[in-house]
């Protein structure tokens, strides 16, 4: 008698499936943040850790504390900017965004790629909390980073100008820098066209929603939504939820106008802050030349594949550090300081209010229940 288990068996069992498209993407990803990593080992192990190391114990202790306070207040700005893009009657009070905002920081720094797990916690934490649908919440938090995307794509072209016509480097690299503030700029400027194609009767969006309604495959659409227009109103209260405060924020000049000076703000005090590290280890190279280090190397982080962008922002620091005529280790110390501090507020500061924002809205739930 044939065993069961030969019908459960595959009929050619030594034929090992292809891995889908999405886990070659997240191998491939994984590599080149290892690959990147392993080079900033390298790039550390060049200078010398017994150097770095002397650099860092001759740092100010004043200097280290002021530049974490700061950057602190730095996030504390960004919260307070993203309160502003509220409703009058629906604006929350700071002792509640601030805890939400911070976890949000988390979820960016733990998230792969360019700062974009955040949003959801923020929107997940305020549907908890004060009810209603969480695409509304994300309107406002997608407002509030087109206020930051706007600014710095005016600090990138700045930096970036200054780099190729002022920084001796190789030109090889200039290009590259080139090129990837092309493509960053075309990236933001074409979001913040798309907007236009959101009415559902016109343009992309309405030639999409009935062709996604009807495809065979998707089914279980058909099955929640008995009609199109089920579907139609649905999508488009979602999208509606989310557009909204964007284009009010977009639209209105006061509204428009408080959040790049607020942003402004958090950047120019985010700036001071390195300012205040180099001058802490003893190479004080200008207020202009710190603001260029650190939007590039922020620029670097944000189209990393890795968490944080660890290891892409430490090495384009050193380097840019070095071009502009910075002790190696000095310039390696001023980098692992500042990934430090930031890692301290995101990971220590943004997970203890994500662990308390679970234990609090957690438990109201269950009891809920």
């Amino acid at each position: 008698m044939l065993s069961p288990l030969l019908f459960s068996m595959p009929p050619f069992p030594w034929v090992v499936p292809m891995p889908s498209r999405r886990t070659i993407l997240n191998v491939a990803k994984a590599i080149a943040a290892v690959l990147v990593i392993g080079v900033l080992y390298f790039v550390l192990r060049g200078i010398g850790f017994r150097k770095i190391l002397d650099a860092i114990r001759r740092a100010d202790l004043r200097s280290l504390v002021s530049a974490g306070l700061l950057f602190m207040v730095v996030f504390w700005l960004r919260a307070f900017r993203w309160q502003l893009l509220m409703k009058r009657q629906e604006r929350k009070s700071m002792l509640y965004l601030f805890p939400m905002y911070m976890a949000g920081v988390f979820g960016n720094t733990v998230t792969p790629g360019a700062r974009v797990g955040g949003e959801a916690v923020r929107a997940y934490y305020m549907s908890r909390a004060f009810g209603g649908e969480k695409t509304a919440y994300l309107g406002t938090i997608l407002a509030d980073k087109l206020g930051q995307s706007v600014v710095f794509l005016a600090l990138l072209l700045a930096s970036g100008v200054t780099v190729v016509v002022l920084v001796p480097t190789a030109t090889a690299l200039k290009v590259v820098l080139l090129v990837v503030v092309g493509l960053v700029v075309a990236g933001v400027v074409s979001g913040l066209l798309l907007r236009r194609y959101v009415d559902p009767r016109k343009h992309l969006l309405g030639r999409l929603l009935p062709f996604v309604y009807n495809v065979p495959p998707l089914g279980m659409l058909r099955r929640r939504f008995a009609t199109y227009q089920h579907f139609e109103d649905y999508v488009v209260r979602k999208l509606d939820n989310i557009v909204t405060p964007v284009a009010e924020a977009a639209g209105s000049p006061k509204a428009l106008t408080k959040i790049i000076l607020l942003t402004c703000a958090a950047w120019a005090l985010f700036f001071l802050a390195h300012d205040m590290l180099f001058r802490g280890l003893g190479a004080p190279i200008g207020y202009w030349r710190v603001a260029v280090i650190v939007v590039i190397a922020t620029l670097a982080g944000d189209v990393s594949v890795s968490p944080g962008g660890a290891g892409f922002m430490e090495t384009a620091m050193i380097g840019l550090c070095a071009a502009f005529g910075v002790e190696s280790g000095t310039a390696a110390a001023v980098t692992l300081i500042s990934r430090g501090i930031y890692f301290a507020c995101a990971l220590g500061v943004g997970g203890a209010c994500m662990g308390g924002l679970s234990l609090v809205y957690g438990k109201r739930d269950a009891q809920g229940q």
